[in-house]
């Protein structure tokens, strides 16, 4: 449907720098909370991946140690 040759990019470029380069300013704000709201979000995810981390960390090591000592069990039977 739409086809760009892309053997001489820097028209591309140009054209993107131009298109994303030139807006008009937007009329609009942050509120206040607007950031605490960012950093609440940012703190829940950084505890949210180490609660799941802590929760399936020893599963993860089990299935580890399993195949780590599963593979070293059939070196010893050849």
């Amino acid at each position: 449907m739409f086809r760009y040759n892309f053997k001489n990019p820097s028209n591309f470029i140009l054209a993107l720098f131009c298109v994303l380069g030139w807006t008009p300013d937007a009329q609009a704000y942050f509120d206040p909370g607007t950031g605490s709201m960012v950093l609440q979000l940012l703190m829940a995810s950084v505890l949210g991946f180490l609660f799941t981390l802590k929760t399936y960390w020893g599963e993860f090591k089990d299935f580890l140690k399993n195949l780590v000592d599963k593979n070293s069990t059939d070196d010893y039977k050849n």
